[in-house]
Parts: C-alpha cells; sequence; structure tokens
C-alpha cells in the first residue's frame, strides 16, 4: 500500500512540476464543481474523498468554499487559493467533530474557454477548469476537480 502511495504522490508531484500550461487571468470568475480524490492515512475505512467546492476569483487568486466527506467525516472549508507558476491552497475548516483543521496544498489546473470570444473582452464566457493537487486537511489527500462556470479574460495556452 505504501508503494502505490508513494507512486501517486510522485505522479502528481511529476504533473505540478512539469505543467506547462499558461493562464492568463485578468478578470472575474466563478466556478464550481465536485471533488474527487483519495485519502493517504487517517483512521481504518474507505479512503475515498468526494466533496463539493465553489468560489469567485479575480486574476489568479480565487477564494473557494466547500465540503467534503472523508475520514468519515463531513469537512467545511474556507480557502484561498492564489496562483503564480503553481497553485496554492491556504485556509481553515472544520469537521463534523467540531475540530479545526488547515488547509495547506499545492495544485495545478487547465482552462478551457467554451467560447471563442477574444481575450480580455469583459463579459463572462462559459469556462471548465480541470485541477489536480495535494492538501493537508487534518489528512493528507490526492484529488482531482474539474469545475465550470464563467470567466473574463481568461487566455489558456500549452
Amino acid at each position: 500500500m505504501y508503494a502505490v502511495r508513494m507512486r501517486m504522490m510522485v505522479m502528481v508531484v511529476s504533473i505540478l512540476v512539469v505543467s506547462s500550461t499558461r493562464v492568463d487571468a485578468e478578470g472575474k470568475n466563478w466556478l464550481v464543481g465536485p471533488v474527487l480524490g483519495i485519502r493517504l492515512g487517517g483512521q481504518a475505512g474507505s479512503r475515498g474523498v468526494l466533496g463539493i467546492e465553489g468560489g469567485v476569483g479575480i486574476g489568479p487568486e480565487r477564494v473557494n468554499l466547500g465540503v467534503e466527506h472523508r475520514d468519515g467525516k463531513l469537512f467545511g472549508y474556507l480557502e484561498l487559493d492564489p496562483w503564480l507558476l503553481i497553485g496554492a491552497s491556504i485556509g481553515l475548516g472544520v469537521d463534523s467533530d467540531g475540530q479545526v483543521h488547515p488547509v495547506l496544498g499545492a495544485w495545478e489546473a487547465i482552462a478551457a474557454k467554451l467560447e471563442n470570444d477574444p481575450c480580455y473582452s469583459g463579459h463572462y464566457d462559459a469556462t471548465v477548469t480541470v485541477a489536480v493537487g495535494y492538501r493537508y486537511t487534518g489528512v493528507h489527500e490526492l484529488y482531482v476537480t474539474v469545475k465550470a462556470g464563467g470567466a473574463q479574460g481568461i487566455c489558456a495556452g500549452l
């Protein structure tokens, strides 16, 4: 089991490090979607993580509010997700037992506009993002999230 965890961690870190995706985001955005993941450690039982997360952003900074079921508990959180060369997650959450945990992690995402408007057009374009990452929320998690919503001025290039 340890070898599987290490391989997964190496894959996620590799994706984060070698990603050539460039996302220039100057406008506002709102996105929401599911969070699917694997818990690394914690109590015995299901290793699955299932939740929903959504938020708003201006440029490369976002604020997300989410809830997930992991480690046999519900966990609600508020996080700041800035992005420069890779994304970071910094926040706080409370589980269903009332315990407060930090939300700390790293992620990378790819964004795709579903409309053909030029970048920085000022109106909201239908947008989908796919992100993968690692975070600590009282337990270690590897996750993927697909979000949809609207964004101004996103130019995604490989």
